[in-house]
């Protein structure tokens, strides 16, 4: 019965398999079971067959917006009996049976998505067909900004007051709103030699770092500013596609994020698409990929391609990541393009889960990050950074996005990534809540808090049935 079950499968995923002109799915299936009678034994060397040919199920895995799951684990049982198999490329998984028939359930999980059990009806000897929709799970998230106070940092010899604005959504991406201070508890730093990178306060070279505690762990004061009318935006929505996303982005929850992006535009909003990588890059043009023009909600609701370039990407994941250069090639994309309304506020939104790789070493990436982030200003650009995993540059991210007025908003799974991609419309058209909280700390070293310096360091959030960091970066005046 092994050798029975093993064709079964092979030749069901012939059958499943796109066919020239000409090829008959049905032919194929029906060869398929004809086989399998056929070619049974009872062991006596009279080629009578004794075997009941199998019953299969094919399950076909998507998420809300129709693409396909790979890699989801899909178990049916149909009494005491059980099959499991994995979802291709396709979303395709197929389950071998031993001539069972009647009600079977069907459990199909994946990470990052809810599981879902569903009821199939199994009939004996034959093929059934089974679409199973998932849920993506999303749990609450958060982002920083730069004060909006007017307020600088109160630096002394060796202590500094600061404040800062945090953005925090649910999963469904709406402002939590109600909390105290007991919810914001910001951590004490120690510079961590392994990592290579700055950790507590960035100097004024890159070999520079220093600890420092908190007066309190909680904030001195809190304030809950409120949202402003919507204003109408451009944004130029840029996703990285170089080949460490396959690691940290393996079930394309960024490509998901970008479609309820797309969704949430207001009537008088654009977007851009496009994509960036470099070196052994796949995408079209390196660094960076247009998906030109400029859509409206009305477009993109007519006009289905959006959708289909973002599924496209996944077998476009190859290269390095050309941060800088990406985001000033679309700068100069976004401002020169003549068919924006005149005056529309604009802004990039950019995807990574890494560093600028271009760049030889770290102060060679800060004067390259500077010259991006004065263009920007220039050009009236906001820049808001969306970081995926804890190999994310936080320095480069945060200062990208809090000296150009915009936000950089972390996610630790791709749970927190899609509320955030969510709450990114409301930012841009700073209609969304925040918190401002101020803190003090202190530092043992006499140079930490000098002028130029930048304080990093993490808000733990107790919100939304759980907790989770939001970094940030301050700098010193």
């Amino acid at each position: 019965m092994d050798t029975a079950n093993r064709i079964f499968r092979t030749l069901l995923r012939s059958a499943a398999a796109p066919r020239p002109p000409g090829w008959s799915r049905s032919l194929a299936i029906a060869a398929l079971f004809l086989g399998l009678t056929a070619c049974g034994g009872d062991g006596d060397g009279s080629g009578e067959s004794t075997l009941p040919t199998p019953s299969g199920l094919r399950v076909t895995v998507s998420d809300s917006y129709g693409a396909k799951v790979a890699g989801a684990t899909v178990e049916a049982t149909i009494g005491t009996s059980s099959a499991t198999a994995t979802s291709d490329a396709e979303g395709t998984a197929l389950l071998v049976f031993r001539g069972l028939e009647g009600s079977a359930s069907v459990t199909v999980s994946r990470s990052s998505f809810v599981d879902r059990t569903v009821a199939a009806t199994i009939t004996a000897n034959q093929l059934t067909e089974l679409s199973v929709t998932l849920d993506r799970a999303t749990s609450a998230a958060g982002g920083s900004l730069t004060s909006r106070s007017g307020t600088p940092p109160s630096v002394g010899a060796q202590s500094m007051t600061f404040e800062i604005e945090l953005v925090i959504v649910d999963g469904d991406s709406r402002p939590i709103t109600g909390l105290s201070a007991a919810n914001f508890i910001l951590r004490a730093c120690i510079p961590d030699p392994v990592n290579g990178r700055v950790d507590c306060v960035r100097g004024a070279n890159a070999d520079f770092d220093a600890s420092y505690v908190q007066v309190s762990g909680t904030p001195e004061s809190i304030a809950m500013i409120p949202g402003a009318t919507a204003q109408p935006y451009a944004a130029a929505l840029m996703l990285d596609q170089s080949g460490s996303i396959a690691t940290s982005d393996p079930t394309g929850a960024r490509l998901y994020s970008a479609k309820a992006f797309i969704d949430g535009l207001g009537a008088e909003d654009r977007v851009l698409l496009s994509a960036f990588a470099n070196g052994a890059a796949l995408i079209p043009d390196m660094p960076l990929t247009l998906y030109p023009p400029f859509r409206d909600s009305a477009t993109v609701s007519s006009d289905p391609s959006y959708f289909s370039t973002l599924d496209s990407l996944p077998a476009l994941v190859a290269g390095s990541t050309p941060l800088y250069a990406a985001l000033d090639l679309m700068r100069d994309q976004l401002v020169t393009d003549k068919s924006l309304p005149v005056g529309i506020a604009k802004s990039l939104v950019i995807f990574t889960d890494g560093d600028d790789t271009d760049c030889v070493d770290a102060n060679a990436c800060r004067t390259r990050r500077q010259d991006t982030i004065a263009a920007a200003n220039a050009a009236d650009v906001r820049i808001f950074t969306i970081g995926l995993s804890s190999g994310v540059n936080f320095e480069a991210l945060g200062e990208l996005a809090n000296q150009t007025g915009g936000a950089f908003l972390f996610a630790d799974s791709a749970e927190q990534l899609i509320p955030l991609y969510g709450s990114v419309g409301k930012l841009l058209s700073l209609s969304l809540p925040t918190y401002r909280l101020r803190w003090t700390i202190q530092a043992a070293a006499t140079d930490a808090f000098l002028s130029g310096n930048a304080v990093l360091g993490r808000v733990e959030v107790t919100a939304g049935g759980g907790k989770f960091e939001v970094p940030f970066i301050v700098g010193i005046p």
